[in-house]
Formats: C-alpha cells, structure tokens, sequence
C-alpha cells in the first residue's frame, strides 16, 4: 500500500503545484495586461459616456467616419474652469496614453485627464492661437480646487491651426509625473511637464466654451483601474 500511494501522493501534489503556478501566471497577466479601449462612436448610442448635460450631445458621420458633436456650449464653472466635457464612464486610469482625433468648430477644444471631481483634474486646451496671444489657450491646464492655471505650453505653437481633423496623442506616466502632448504625430510633444498633483482619474472630451468634434478614441494603460486614494497628494 505504501508502494503505491506514495507516488501517487506525489502526482496530486505536483498536479496542485502545477495549477496553482498556472493560475498565478494567468492572473499575472491579467494584471501586466491593462487596459486597451477604443470607442468608435457608434450612432444612435451615448451609453458609454457621463455628461453634465447629454442633450448637449449628438453622434454624427462625416463620410464613413462617426463622430461626437457638441451641439452647444455652456458657461464655465465659478471658479473659473472649463464643466462641459463629456467622460468615459466607468473608465479610471493611471498611466495611459490617449489617441483621439479632434476638430474644431471656433477656436479651441479640450482633452481632460485625470479627473477626479469637477473642482480636481488636468486639461489639454487645443487652440487656433497661441497662449502668448491668449494667457487661457493652447496648452497644458489644471483644476485644484480653485480657478484654472497653465502648467505648460505658453509659447508653443497652436495645437489645431486650422478646422480640419487633427490627431490628438496624451502619454501620462504617472511614476515620473511627466504629461505629453503631442499632435500629428510629431515626435517631439507640444506641451510637456512633470507633475505629480493626480495620478488617477477619468478621461474627457470637450470644450471650454465653444463647440466641435472628436472621434477615434483609443486608450491604452497600463493600470486599468486606481482607485481614490492615490488622488492624495
């Protein structure tokens, strides 16, 4: 008897290691894979999006390309900071890098990021002029509970020189602070900065007080979800 239940001992012990190891690497991966989205803006649905307003939105088409529409601006929030943004809902990242094209219908348009509350977040102001014309245009922005303040960008060029669709790329990482703007695809970012303030948060589209368009988003990062503690300073 102890001939053979001891091998046999042995199997079921290596057969649990084995699961155990195999598990382990599965949720390995499931932790180092992230967090891959792409949101086409499928007509006739808004589902996938929080607003402050959602009759201020609509999905439209420009040939075969569906695209969101803001059909209408509204008044910016006291203290000044930009409210009408429309939020990936359900979506908190940490580090990411954000592609989505972007068209204007005036003068400018806003990409946020890490958004914690309306009064805590990041934005991407995408202007037709310069911050050295403008001190509130083209560059980067954020929100901490008191009016909005530029953190970069004052003398780069403006992000959407005309009204045509442009290609919008944010890269955050977080570990570093380091914030990257770039358009087109250039190589070399738009705006850039370091700053620790937010290290999680949601991501937005909109404008602070105009109209226009965006399309093609796709989001990628590397921690698919953080939670409200890490929005501690």
């Amino acid at each position: 008897m102890r001939i053979f239940l001891f091998p046999r001992f042995l199997s079921i012990c290596a057969l649990a290691a084995l699961i155990v190891a195999m598990s382990s690497a599965t949720l390995a991966a499931q932790n180092t894979k992230g967090l891959r989205l792409q949101e086409n803006f499928s007509p006739g649905s808004l589902d996938q999006l929080e607003m402050p307003f959602p009759e201020d939105w609509e999905i439209l088409k420009d040939g075969e390309l569906p695209y969101l529409h803001m059909l209408r601006p509204r008044d910016p929030g006291v203290p000044r900071r930009p409210l009408q943004f429309a939020r990936l809902k359900g979506v908190r990242v940490g580090s990411f890098t954000l592609d989505v094209k972007v068209r204007r219908e005036r003068r400018s348009m806003i990409v946020v990021f890490g958004y914690v509350d309306t009064l805590h977040f990041y934005y991407a102001h995408l202007s037709g002029d310069t911050g050295a014309k403008v001190a509130v245009h083209n560059g980067i922005f954020i929100v901490d509970g008191a009016e909005r303040r530029r953190i970069a960008g004052l003398t780069a060029p403006p992000a959407l020189p005309d009204q045509s669709w442009h290609d919008v790329r944010i890269v955050r990482d977080v570990a570093s602070g380091s914030i990257q703007v770039f358009v087109d695809e250039q190589k070399t970012p738009l705006f850039s900065v370091v700053d620790h303030t937010f290290p999680c948060g949601q991501i937005g589209l909109g404008s602070f007080d105009e109209t226009g368009d965006f399309a093609r988003l796709r989001l990628r990062a590397s921690r698919a979800r953080c939670t409200s503690t890490e929005n501690s300073k």
